[in-house]
């Protein structure tokens, strides 16, 4: 695909949905985030689009998300969640466009908005007050995201075995996915990082050199005894990240109940 020209439809889509949001006095807010709002963005880069909307028309915005995006030049396909605030949207030749909906009663200070931000329309300055007020404010790790991550880590280790085992080889393949998911998520946490979108974005660029020379090395052919092997990669290395998040972070799960789950799965896959 030609750069310049993935570029140049980037560039027309986001005017396309700019000049589209902006006929609508409902519309009191329109910025940017991600690489484009950051100046990092190359050819392929998506476009990261938040819309605030008066609470009256809020409910009109999201109902609809699916609808606006189709009348415009260029439309392929959506993605999209039941419930979601947010839709996006694919477009010739190999444009993305992510559109969140924010109710603007509901817009409160918060360290993501210390991320990057362009802002395209902002009348009544509420955009620019929410980003002055985000400054200086922390990203923090909920007792319940660790919980969450860790339990799901556990679980994606002990299944990946357990497949492996059973001959679900397309299935075991699928969960080391999920494992590596969750250890990029303790590097993140372990070393004060933030990532910009979802936590396998540009992964490569702020990974600690041990868990990146781990996660090149755990990709394998979709058979019993690599995914096993790839299995006892991981566990060993997300095993040295619980017992640091248990150091770093004060945690009401217990590190040695931890500790043993993992070590189930490396004593028989040894």
């Amino acid at each position: 695909m030609n750069e310049k020209s993935l570029i140049a439809a980037r560039d027309r889509l986001l005017d396309t949905a700019v000049r589209f949001f902006s006929r609508d006095p409902a519309i009191i807010g329109i910025f940017l985030g991600g690489s484009l709002a950051a100046g990092s963005a190359d050819a392929f880069s998506d476009i990261d689009l938040r819309i605030v909307v008066k609470p009256d028309r809020h409910k009109h915005y999201v109902d609809r998300r699916r609808e606006f995006p189709k009348s415009w030049p260029g439309f392929l396909f959506n993605e999209w969640m039941p419930g979601a605030q947010h839709c996006v949207s694919h477009f010739q030749p190999f444009g993305k466009i992510d559109i969140f909906y924010y109710d603007a009663r509901a817009l409160n200070p918060s360290p993501w908005y210390r991320l990057p931000i362009r802002i395209l329309l902002d009348p009544e300055g509420i955009v620019a007050e929410l980003l002055e007020r985000s400054q200086g404010l922390p990203f923090s790790v909920s007792e319940d995201d660790l919980d969450f991550s860790i339990s799901k880590g556990l679980a994606a280790a002990h299944e990946t075995y357990r497949r492996a085992e059973r001959g679900e080889l397309f299935y075991a393949h699928s969960l080391l996915d999920e494992l590596r998911q969750h250890i990029m998520h303790a590097d993140d946490w372990l070393h004060d990082r933030t990532s910009e979108t979802t936590v396998m974005a540009k992964f490569e660029r702020r990974a600690s050199p041990a868990v990146l020379a781990a996660l090149k090395s755990s990709y394998v052919p979709c058979e019993a005894e690599a995914i096993l092997t790839a299995l006892r990669l991981l566990a060993g290395i997300y095993r040295a990240q619980l017992m640091e998040l248990h150091g770093k972070f004060d945690m009401s799960r217990a590190l040695a109940s931890d500790l043993e789950a993992l070590d189930i799965v490396l004593s028989q896959n040894s």
